[in-house]
């Protein structure tokens, strides 16, 4: 078994409560997104914590960082994106196969149109496909904050990431749309949305004065070829480090002492 936790820090100080989380779920790989620490106090909160070596892995960004007690020897970078929008590594999984682990941190709402959140999703579909060719396998993972939800248009569109929700429909792997073949991925983030889900309705929160608003956003997620999916034991957003809420009283997430967003723990088993 090998568990991955995502969560995007606000480049708040957070490396005891990452330290909590990870001792609370046995943690072996954390991908952190606007991480404002230096990587030796991440890494030294984590072994002292755990008892077990943390390091960064080579090739990390400057503020989307990997985290692992995995040997490095395990890891080699494949990719950066020009803005670090998006990271690729090569990751052979103890006791399991060889991923191709793609971590990600899609620029804002607040500074992108939907037509720049589609370009991207395009640019990051065609470079996981570059990898998947020269690595010669797809057993691949996207994990990050990508600014939109789950049924929002760069996620599900073909051109762009091609997630859904239904394993059984990502199993037949492409999509026939006029003559030409698309990959498909699969979602399984769509399982912690909305307050009929054990945990919070989401991993982001926002209260605006807009027209369209859904108060409660899954922006932090992780997709996967549907070669994975049969391996996908757990997923969960966390409402505490193990210790302390990350809500505040009124059950969003705290921005004061943690950050406004939420971690994704997920699980695969081999």
């Amino acid at each position: 078994m090998i568990t991955f936790l995502f969560w995007n820090l606000k480049a708040q100080p957070l490396r005891e409560r990452l330290a909590r989380l990870a001792v609370a779920h046995s943690v072996d790989v954390l991908v952190v997104a606007e991480c404002d620490m230096q990587s030796g106090a991440v890494s030294r909160a984590l072994s002292d914590a755990t008892g077990t070596a943390y390091r960064v892995v080579l090739g990390s960004g400057t503020a989307l960082r990997v985290f692992t007690r995995t040997p490095l020897a395990n890891w080699r970078a494949l990719f950066s994106d020009t803005l670090e929008a998006w990271l690729g590594f090569r990751f052979r999984a103890p006791n399991g196969p060889e991923l191709l682990v793609f971590a990600v941190h899609m620029p804002s709402k607040l500074r992108t149109t939907e037509q720049d959140r589609m370009q991207d999703a395009l640019w990051l579909s065609n470079d996981i496909v570059k990898l998947e060719e020269q690595e010669g396998h797809s057993h691949t993972l996207v994990v990050g904050d990508f600014n939109v939800n789950p049924f929002e248009v760069p996620l599900v569109w073909s051109s762009g990431l091609h997630a859904v929700m239904d394993w059984r429909a990502a199993e037949r792997e492409t999509r026939t749309i006029r003559g030409r073949e698309y990959g498909l991925m699969y979602n399984p983030t769509w399982g912690v949305m909305s307050d009929r889900t054990p945990g919070p309705p989401g991993t982001y929160y926002r209260a605006s004065s807009e027209s369209v608003n859904y108060f409660w956003n899954t922006y932090d997620q992780v997709l996967m070829r549907p070669a994975l999916a049969g391996h996908l034991t757990e997923l969960s957003v966390l409402d505490s480090d193990g210790t302390e809420s990350l809500l505040t009283v009124n059950g969003i997430p705290d921005a004061t002492n943690g950050s406004d967003h939420l971690p994704l723990l997920f699980r695969f088993d081999w």
